[in-house]
């Protein structure tokens, strides 16, 4: 949507790797961080120590820094690469750059947001063993959305359906028709 922000000036969709909002490595991981805004820029500028990059013609308004999007993110991730993703994160929190860890599978379960939130429920599979799955995302006070069961196994509802539609469910199975 922002390369069709402005009226009469329209950028063509990007591909995501030149997308406002990337993943930049760092010399110990990877972080997100997007500055749409002029505010953000400018912080994102101070933050990278780069405050020439404020008032140069290229990325000083919205639409420059779309433009120059290639030019842009390069320059960013040469700077990026050069420190921590802590040192890079208090940085950009700091000038109020939207930003954040991008984290490995297991480093989500680790994250506070994540316990508190309860986001991640474990639950006991007869199959698979103890498993982890996300809970639903909606959640309402007066109609809580819960994981009543695990995913059914192959077969497992095959009698009780057949027999519903009235079906001789046992001959089914014994012909190899269905799995019992």
């Amino acid at each position: 949507m922002a390369g069709y922000t402005f009226i009469g000036k329209e950028v063509k969709a990007a591909r995501a790797q030149f997308a406002q909002d990337l993943i930049f490595a760092t010399t110990d991981g990877y972080i997100t961080a997007g500055a749409v805004s002029d505010a953000e820029w400018q912080g994102m500028c101070r933050a990278l120590e780069r405050p020439e990059w404020i008032d140069d013609e290229r990325f000083n308004t919205p639409n420059g820094r779309i433009v120059n999007v290639k030019e842009r993110l390069a320059m960013t991730a040469d700077v990026l690469a050069q420190r921590t993703s802590a040192e890079w994160l208090a940085r950009l929190d700091a000038e109020g750059v939207p930003c954040a860890p991008v984290l490995d599978r297991g480093e989500v379960f680790e994250q506070e947001q994540i316990k508190v939130n309860q986001t991640i429920e474990e639950l006991d599979h007869p199959v698979a063993g103890r498993i982890r799955q996300p809970r639903p995302a909606a959640r309402f006070d007066k109609t809580p959305a819960v994981i009543g069961a695990h995913a059914p196994t192959l077969g497992q509802h095959t009698e009780e359906i057949l027999t519903e539609l009235g079906v001789d469910a046992a001959a089914m199975i014994r012909k190899g028709v269905v799995a019992g």
